[in-house]
């Protein structure tokens, strides 16, 4: 496939169009040696659940440091500053 030329490759994409959706469409991929790979492809949904609980962790952690940060002024506030001599 002639990469350095975008229009010999836009050319060889448009002529092997149908070959690389049906090997898209196959249940593994083809490795180099002709045989098929069984890998499952990602789940997008349960990938976006995931995502979407990692953000959700990620703030309840963030709330929470802020608040332990609110709580550690708040306690040491009030504590009077020792006296300086001199």
């Amino acid at each position: 496939m002639p990469y350095k030329d975008p229009e010999r490759k836009r050319q060889w994409e448009r002529e092997h169009r149908e070959q690389r959706n049906a090997r898209r469409r196959a249940p593994g991929f083809a490795v180099a040696d002709g045989s098929r790979s069984e890998i499952p492809m990602p789940d997008p949904v349960s990938d976006q659940k995931s995502e979407s609980a990692n953000m959700i962790a990620g703030l309840v952690m963030g709330f929470a440091f802020l608040l332990i940060l609110l709580l550690a002024g708040w306690r040491f506030h009030s504590v009077p500053e020792p006296r300086r001599h001199g």
